[in-house]
Order: structure tokens, then C-alpha cells, then sequence
């Protein structure tokens, strides 16, 4: 999003997807699967400590939220819907 504020030339401004967004769209599955398995690792880890334990399962958790509200965030945008925040409310 910031690049296209930046009009960066790898991004399309007419509307039609550029390669380079074809590929980060293909690439966005994997690179959040890969966020997610990082996820998984804090809230395992946190079982091992107890204490800090307790403070890195929140922040995984925290980070779990976070991702899953961008995600689906950027699926409501890319189907031209947009996503109510908390600010809306």
C-alpha cells in the first residue's frame, strides 16, 4: 500500500495488476503460512518458561490477531469491500 502512495513503478496505476503484484499476490498464502508457523513457535516456547512464559503466549496471541485482521482486511479489499475498524464504530 505505502508503494502505491509512493506511485513505485513496479505497481500498476491504471488498476490492472503488474507482475510484480501478480507475484506478491501468488507469494501472499505462503509468507503469512510462514508468519503463522512463527506464531506457533512463540506460544510452544512459552510453555517452556514459566516466567515469561505467561508474557510471550500474549504477545503470540497479540501477533495471531494482528495478522489474521490484515489478512482479512486486504480479502475484504481486494473483493472492493472495506472493512469496518474500530475507529468506524
Amino acid at each position: 500500500m505505502a508503494w502505491r502512495q509512493e506511485d513505485c513503478i513496479l505497481l500498476s496505476a491504471s488498476g490492472i495488476p503488474s507482475p510484480f503484484e501478480h507475484k506478491l499476490q501468488d507469494a501472499a498464502p505462503l509468507m503469512y503460512r510462514s508468519l503463522l508457523d512463527l506464531v506457533r513457535i512463540l506460544e510452544e516456547s512459552s510453555k517452556n518458561c514459566g516466567k515469561c512464559g505467561p508474557d510471550l503466549w500474549n504477545y503470540a496471541q497479540q501477533i495471531r490477531a494482528g495478522l489474521l485482521n490484515e489478512l482479512i482486511g486486504a480479502e475484504l479489499a481486494g473483493a472492493g469491500i472495506k472493512a469496518s475498524s474500530k475507529d468506524d464504530e
